[in-house]
């Protein structure tokens, strides 16, 4: 059975949110979001790779990560999120930043986004709620490929986990 995504984008506070029930359950959701050895395997648009240089998960620390197209057509785009908040199992506050190649930080591109999981009887509901600095910057993010990005994310997320963990989900 396909899960569903649906997406909400809210002008008045800037938010786009992403929301996927998932057939997990909540502490493997959990882990395989705040895991170097996960995320490098599903985090990013189905066909891009990420990598992982640093996933400190604790108020500021830091994930810094990359991805890039599998075909090679594209830029690589690299990131900075600094931890804000970590409630295990259920919520993660981070300030995801685009940077370059050095990682230095891209003016004006922070995002605060809040990743929820909710225990439920089908498995883990999961919510990336991505608030951005301007509605200009929230109705470009489909455009960007931010929707067709997480939406792919959390598909990946469960095919990882389900393929890693097998019988045991």
């Amino acid at each position: 059975m396909r899960r569903k995504t649906k997406i909400y984008k809210d002008k008045v506070s800037r938010e786009l949110t992403v929301e996927r029930t998932v057939a997990i359950p909540l502490e493997l959701a959990w882990e395989g979001w705040t895991k170097p050895e996960h995320i490098s395997r599903w985090w990013g648009p189905k066909n891009w790779t990420s990598t992982v240089y640093e996933m400190d998960v604790r108020p500021n620390g830091v994930w810094r990560y990359s991805l890039r197209p599998n075909n090679g057509n594209g830029e690589e785009v690299y990131c900075r999120a600094v931890y804000q908040e970590v409630l295990e199992p259920t919520r993660l506050v981070y300030i995801d930043s685009f940077t370059d190649e050095n990682w230095s930080m891209v003016e004006k591109s922070d995002m605060y986004t809040t990743v929820t999981f909710d225990e439920i009887k089908e498995g883990c509901k999961l919510k990336i709620i991505t608030r951005f600095r301007s509605i200009e910057d929230l109705y470009n993010a489909e455009e960007m490929g931010m929707i067709k990005g997480f939406s792919d994310a959390f598909e990946r997320l469960e095919e990882h986990l389900k393929s890693k963990y097998g019988g045991k989900l």
